[in-house]
């Protein structure tokens, strides 16, 4: 009987340490989530970022079931391919960073796919909210980032590309906590630790999107204005350029697999550094007035202004807010020029408009076309600068009207609020414009996958939209399915017709195909036949035609 109720009092004992210790991980967890929380600032920061979550979630279920575009389906074809092991084709470029298609690899090989992929950018769209606060608190402080977070958070580029399957989300979610790394590292010299984590992550940034090696020159130009050349002795720097090597090594490996030396190749295809008119250049050069490109896109990039994407002198209220705040935010920079190497607020005012001039310019210099989701990483930057006017309200209102601070900052919150509606309203209205756009492609590529063999072959336009949906191998028209694969003509088209027997040709609307191309199908009647056509009657978008052999 007593060695019945020791083993009973034991059993209570035992039970109650371990609701102790489930209390005390309970405890640890939430002081871990919310240890940098210590103000009102942080704590109204919360209720952004909670609130730039179920943004970004709205965006989730307005487009979870849209089609790819082509950019897109390349990453995720690829993904695809990798994780669920098909035996198809390999589309895939290997001077782009392979993580991205790497995670989504990942994810069709544990069964979750592209919901959970399309969940996982509401997630790093949040992220880049969350680093935007820590960096520009980092670099300035939390008054300044909090009204540089609430831009970001409502800023129709984040908006509309929360929606899509692009690397640019995960990129700049990467190297904005590069920078807040860098700067916790060797700025402000705050840990060992945070060189690693520097060096990782901006690894990790060009291991999405290899043209984020723009941004070194940032770094290296504020070493020089820190310590000029004594950051050649730096050891932090030094251990971060090691664990990026390190971490980067893979994707150097197999870029040298596909076209040698990774950085004579890099050099010569995107800046053309060393090649002759007969080799594959990346590069287009562009005319000069073409390097000035993103800057007189800014108004459109801050305020959705679509008479702003072609001046800089069509004037709204964050892009006028931008104008006063650049010449207020850099005049310390303008007339204390010569004194860079010893203010250290000159010094970080230096290193923005220094990496904002040099990636706008090279961005000018390499890109064929203007993209809004290529300066990603620098639009919290742009806000910085827009909100740095109003930032310097708050202490003149609290003297003159006699306000606490507190409800100055919510008075500010509300008026920037209102100032953001046309993003909010942009952004939306975009993601509704173009929820429909490659339907058709979709649509045709599930009904091929339903109708052919995995080892059925297909010829036709949106490659990688098509191989993605369909899940087997296609060839485009002019059968270079990788950009490193040389074009061909009608009659090599006709050659290889006639040797690998392709089931369905697809043509498609949304492509700039060659004339002959356009009119293949038409040429060859008695070989193809129409079998099914997507879109309106009376106007088809999609065509799948069937080989008649």
């Amino acid at each position: 009987m007593e060695n019945e109720e020791n083993k009973k009092d034991f059993n209570s004992n035992t039970a109650e340490n371990s609701s102790k210790e489930i209390e005390l991980r309970k405890k640890s967890f939430y002081n871990f989530l919310t240890k940098w929380i210590k103000d009102y600032n942080d704590k109204i920061f919360l209720l952004i970022l909670i609130s730039a979550f179920i943004l970004r979630i709205i965006v989730y279920l307005k487009t979870n079931q849209q089609a790819l575009w082509w950019d897109a389906a390349d990453y995720l074809a690829t993904g695809k391919r990798w994780g669920l092991g098909l035996n198809t084709i390999d589309i895939w470029y290997y001077r782009r960073g392979f993580l991205w298609p790497l995670i989504a690899a990942f994810f069709f090989k544990i069964g979750l796919g592209e919901l959970s992929m399309r969940f996982l950018v509401v997630i790093l769209s949040t992220g880049i909210v969350f680093a935007t606060y820590f960096i520009i608190n980092e670099m300035f402080n939390k008054k300044l980032a909090l009204l540089t977070s609430i831009c970001v958070t409502f800023s129709w580029v984040y908006i509309f590309f929360s929606g899509r399957l692009l690397i640019d989300i995960p990129s700049s979610f990467f190297f904005l906590f590069t920078i807040l790394f860098f700067w916790k590292a060797y700025v402000k010299n705050q840990g060992r630790n945070y060189f690693y984590l520097f060096g990782s992550f901006y690894a990790l940034t060009c291991m999405v999107k290899m043209q984020y090696l723009m941004y070194a020159p940032s770094f290296l130009a504020m070493a020089i204005v820190k310590e000029k050349w004594r950051f050649i002795k730096n050891k932090g720097l030094w251990i971060s350029i090691f664990i990026f090597a390190i971490v980067l090594t893979p994707q150097m490996l197999l870029h040298n697999q596909h076209f040698g030396n990774p950085i004579a190749d890099l050099s010569k295809y995107y800046l053309g550094i060393g090649s002759s008119q007969s080799e594959e250049v990346g590069v287009h050069l562009n005319k000069f007035s073409n390097l000035f490109l993103y800057f007189t896109n800014i108004p459109y990039v801050l305020d959705a202004n679509q008479n702003g994407y072609y001046s800089l002198f069509v004037l709204s209220p964050i892009y006028i807010l931008f104008i006063i705040g650049f010449l207020l935010f850099f005049l310390d920079l303008f007339l204390g020029f010569d004194k860079i190497f010893q203010n250290e607020d000159i010094q970080k005012k230096f290193f923005i408009l220094f990496m904002i001039t040099s990636v706008f310019l090279f961005l000018g210099y390499i890109a064929p076309h203007l993209e809004q989701r290529y300066i990603m990483s620098i639009i919290p930057f742009l806000f910085l600068i827009s909100v740095y006017p109003i930032y310097l309200l708050i202490p003149i209102l609290e003297r003159r009207i006699k306000i606490k601070e507190f409800y100055i900052i919510i008075l500010i919150f509300i008026i920037l609020l209102l100032l953001l509606i046309p993003n909010y309203n942009f952004g939306f209205n975009l993601i509704e414009y173009k929820k429909l756009s490659y339907m058709e492609v979709k649509l045709a590529g599930e009904w091929i996958k339903e109708n052919s063999d995995p080892s059925d072959i297909i010829i036709g336009s949106g490659l990688p939209q098509l191989t993605y949906y369909s899940e087997r191998s296609v060839y485009p028209f002019e059968l270079a399915y990788r950009r490193d694969l040389k074009k061909q003509n009608e009659s090599a088209l006709d050659q290889f017709i006639l040797e690998k027997k392709p089931k369905y040709l697809v043509a498609s609307a949304y492509e700039n195909e060659e004339q002959w191309a356009r009119l293949y199908p038409q040429k060859h009647f008695g070989l193809l036949t129409p079998i099914k056509i997507f879109g309106p009657d009376n106007q088809p978008v999609v065509i799948v035609y069937k080989f008649n052999y």
